[in-house]
């Protein structure tokens, strides 16, 4: 049964990996001045690789607070996170109605993190 349930989260997983690592506006005066929205002029080529490397050491920094939190033990979340703007999405299982609560309060409280979205489902009891 275990097992269903991660399918379940890798197939969430590939979902939302494509919405939060969606690069910067592709219109306004932002995206028409070629400035990302930090501020920083936008590097010509070659800058998705280090994007990605930028948001999955976002994702680890935030994945890691949550191994350290109380009260999410048992708990099987994904981080996808956007290091360009802060934004996380959290993703996966949980066993109580309030881990999500904590888990979003304690990824809110990371460095960096601007928003944070729940895809957090409570797994059925058994």
């Amino acid at each position: 049964m275990r097992m269903t349930y991660k399918a379940a989260l890798w197939a969430i997983a590939g979902c939302l990996s494509t919405v939060v690592l969606a690069q910067g506006p592709t219109s306004g005066p932002a995206a028409q001045s070629g400035a990302t929205t930090t501020g920083q002029a936008s590097q010509p080529g070659g800058s998705k690789k280090t994007d990605r490397a930028a948001n999955r050491a976002f994702a680890k920094k935030v994945h890691q607070a949550l191994n350290k939190t109380k009260g999410l033990a048992g708990t099987d979340i994904a981080v996808f996170a956007n290091a360009q703007t802060g934004e996380v999405i959290l993703s996966g299982f949980i066993d109580t109605p309030d881990q999500e609560q904590i888990a979003t309060d304690a990824a809110s409280k990371v460095q960096g993190v601007t928003s944070v979205s729940s895809k957090i489902v409570q797994r059925p009891q058994l």
